[in-house]
């Protein structure tokens, strides 16, 4: 097909001017544009004719109604003889391009007396109605006459969104991504899911989470299809089970407690696959489904090692993909799924079944991606995926999402790719606002419909101006300036304890101190708040997007001042004579109360868009931020602030089982002295990654999750529990079981407080000879105790506060 288009587009050179393309604000770039003599002038009145299929294309029409009221003042209504008219592209259409135009390709003429969409399908006329209303609203009511004939590179054109960590649209928001991904002729909208549907078998999966009702579902899905658009879930079937996973009542499903992927080697597995599944397949009427599985790295650390060792890691990945692909089947469901570990273990590709779709995921910039050819070559049709790069940053990495998405569109076209899906995450509680990635949508739109005209800079000024409706270069200017790489933030920097030394940059990020970059952010974005001012009385639509950018700006200024605050602070603890206290604690005081407005202005955006569940996980983040801060004046004024390290002073114990590694599963004992008269008593347990307390020989409670993407899991790697209840007058043993899967040896972390009237007494893991709470541990197994050791935990663990029950937290 396309080979033959190539042929006539030869023939047509002679009369296409590609410029003339090149000067249109339609996005995205269309194929081939003639211009024509004359103009369409619109009046009032006007008729809109439909030749073909009126019930099939009502609604486009309907949207161009809209847009001639809304956008020109003019009435239109649907008749005969149409000054608009609507039709079918006939059979016997002597265009040879024409003629061979795909079922999403299109004609748009506008003549003197006449404007015609013409397709061979409803999708294309829509598709004609996009770009047609796109002209319609940048018209003063007069149009130049031109021809446009178009049709997409790719077949597949769409995003995913990730409503699993964090932000959950609200319907309004939810059509509202729809609409835009349509407007520029997107044709599939991939919902990322996990735990975020409502199932009448399993109604505690997403419970209080906003997972998606079934109402919901079938509001979207009727949405979409009026728009032309596929909505295809996305529902894991392997790994990033974690957030189901880590529920008491679905452990016996994992790999292991703790494990983000399912147990392969249980067919109990396989039955709460097609209960969960058959609900998603009855839901979703798509005649695709997308069965995840990417990332699945806990396969055969745990109940499945034996499957691996008998064969080996791929062909126990494999016989799991053929497993769900026939559930899938049974259910008439066309199989997608992620293709990074067939990369990684690309014997899988010849074991699985060639109708499954392969979606190439690849989220660095790179000119050119060689998997591609791979896939291709093993005789797979397969979907390239960049990303929108928003689970980092306060505001998207675009110096990375735009070539990202571009140089892989390129080689997915060059590896005959069927299509393009972008993604979004909602990594660590999903903070970045997901209107910000609106703008890259739009330019993966952009590459999978246009490649050969797809121009950064002409697309970003098209686009901003028919996002605003106003052609004013510093709406693009707010986006340029934003993305530059020294004014990016990392999330995990806006969060980071204040007493803390600044963290190193991640490969993506400029190594620039941070003085450098608070003054290029002071330099760069002083001018976008007083050009935020002026434009706002000026947008003609989506004004409340302003209001976002602003949010950025008020975020940036206080991470200013957060860092400034950072500098006195060292300076007072490594120079106390020098340093101002005075200074530094209405700092102090100035950060608490820029925090608190920013949670109120961060909850009031939030809930315009998302659900409200969920929310709280990020407001915890501000009040955390808060607390930090409150206890660092208070150490300033109550103690010494250069002895003040507000990381855990508990170690991370093990036990050896020889001199080069460490116990996969080990005891560890102890004996502590309590007194009469407990006012309370608190221990904070941490484990790597299975810990069970045990006080007296009673069970009292246990972790067993470990680090993933999900904000929701982190809450569970840390819990601080009441043990009063546990502990007697005199002597009283505390056991530790630990257990993990990986070779770090299991571990535990222990902390507590037990308070007394007027005094108080803290029990802690450690291995000094002199600790006053002596551990010793063995292997499960063994009956001889021995010495147990510590080693460093890789990430920073913030101490727990007994006197106001906050508990640690794990630093990004």
């Amino acid at each position: 097909m396309k080979k033959l288009i190539t042929i006539f587009l030869i023939f047509m050179l002679a009369h296409t001017l590609s410029s003339h393309s090149q000067n249109l604000p339609i996005i995205p770039t269309p194929k081939l544009v003639k211009v024509l003599n004359g103009t369409f002038k619109l009046k009032d009145k006007i008729v809109i004719s439909i030749m073909n299929s009126a019930e099939a294309n009502s609604y486009t029409a309907d949207l161009i109604i809209r847009t001639l009221k809304d956008f020109n003042g003019v009435s239109a209504s649907l008749g005969n003889n149409g000054g608009i008219e609507i039709n079918y592209i006939g059979k016997d259409e002597q265009d040879h391009v024409i003629a061979n135009l795909s079922e999403d390709g299109y004609v748009l003429r506008i003549l003197e007396n006449k404007i015609e969409l013409k397709a061979k399908t409803p999708k294309g006329i829509y598709y004609a109605a996009m770009s047609l209303i796109q002209l319609l609203e940048k018209t003063n009511n007069e149009i130049k006459c031109i021809e446009i004939i178009d049709w997409p590179d790719m077949e597949i054109r769409g995003i995913s969104d990730d409503i699993s960590r964090g932000q959950v649209s609200n319907l309004e928001n939810f059509k509202k991504i729809i609409f835009h991904i349509a407007r520029y002729k997107m044709n599939t909208y991939m919902p990322y899911l996990e735990d975020m549907l409502e199932f009448e078998k399993y109604p505690s999966i997403g419970k209080g989470r906003g997972a998606l009702t079934k109402e919901e579902v079938k509001e979207i899905v009727a949405f979409v299809k009026k728009n032309f658009v596929e909505v295809i879930p996305i529902f894991q079937t392997l790994g990033h089970y974690e957030n189901i996973l880590s529920q008491n009542e679905f452990v016996k499903y994992a790999e292991f407690p703790g494990a983000a992927s399912l147990n392969v080697s249980s067919e109990d597995t396989y039955t709460f696959l097609e209960d969960l599944l058959k609900e998603v397949f009855s839901l979703f009427p798509s005649e695709y489904f997308h069965m995840g599985a990417d990332e699945s790295w806990d396969v055969g650390l745990g109940a499945s090692k034996k499957l691996v060792q008998e064969s080996n890691i791929a062909v126990v990945h494999a016989n799991h993909y053929k497993k769900v692909y026939n559930i899938c089947k049974k259910y008439n469901k066309k199989v997608m799924m992620y293709g990074d570990i067939l990369l990684d273990h690309p014997q899988i590709l010849d074991l699985i079944p060639k109708d499954i779709t392969i979606v190439d995921w690849h989220y660095g910039a790179e000119p050119n991606y060689s998997s591609t050819k791979k896939i291709k070559q093993a005789g797979f049709n397969y979907i390239v995926s960049p990303s929108v790069w928003n689970f980092v940053t306060i505001f998207p990495v675009n110096s990375i999402s735009l070539p990202n998405i571009k140089y892989l569109v390129k080689s997915g076209i060059q590896n005959e790719s069927i299509g393009m899906v972008n993604s979004n995450w909602g990594d660590y509680g999903a903070e970045t606002f997901k209107e910000f990635v609106l703008y890259n949508y739009a330019w993966s739109a952009q590459c999978s419909w246009s490649f050969d005209d797809s121009d950064l800079n002409k697309f970003t000024k098209d686009y901003f101006n028919d996002f605003f409706g106003i052609d004013d270069s510093r709406l693009s200017n707010f986006y340029k300036t934003l993305s530059e790489p020294h004014n990016q933030i990392p999330w995990h920097n806006i969060w980071r304890h204040p007493l803390l030394k600044f963290k190193e940059p991640g490969w993506w990020e400029p190594r620039v101190s941070k003085v450098e970059q608070i003054t290029w952010n002071e330099l760069t974005l002083s001018a976008i708040e007083n050009d935020l001012a002026q434009v706002k009385s000026l947008v003609k639509k989506n004004k409340d997007h302003l209001e976002l950018l602003h949010y950025i700006l008020k975020l940036t200024n206080w991470f200013k001042m957060k860092v400034e605050t950072q500098f006195a602070i060292q300076k007072l603890i490594n120079d106390k004579e020098s340093g101002d206290l005075s200074f530094v604690s209405n700092a102090i005081d100035s950060n608490i109360s820029v925090l608190q407005s920013l949670k109120q202005d961060f909850r009031k955006l939030w809930l315009r868009y998302y659900k409200e569940a969920n929310l709280k996980m990020i407001e915890d983040k501000f009040d955390r931020l808060i607390k930090y801060f409150e206890e660092t004046k208070s150490t300033l004024t109550l103690r010494s602030i250069e002895n003040y390290n507000p990381l855990i002073k508990s170690k991370w114990l093990y036990f050896k089982q020889n001199d080069s590694s460490y116990a996969s599963n080990a005891e560890f004992t102890t004996t502590i002295v309590v007194e009469d008269n407990i006012d309370e008593a608190y221990f904070q347990l941490m484990g790597n990654t299975h810990a069970k307390l045990f006080i007296n020989d009673k069970f009292v409670d246990e972790v067993f999750v470990k680090h993933s993407l999900s904000l929701l899991v982190d809450y569970k790697r840390i819990k601080l529990i009441n043990v009063k209840p546990f502990l007697i007058s005199g002597k009283n043993s505390i056991r530790i079981i630990a257990e993990t899967f990986n070779n770090d040896g299991a571990g535990f972390n222990l902390m507590g407080r037990i308070k007394y009237p007027g005094t108080e007494q803290f029990v802690m893991s450690d291995d000094k000879s002199d600790s006053k709470v002596g551990w010793a541990g063995r292997q499960i197994g063994s009956t001889v105790w021995g010495n147990v050791i510590s080693k460093p935990y890789p990430l920073e663990v913030i101490a727990p506060n007994f006197e106001t029950l906050r508990t640690s937290w794990i630093e990004r």
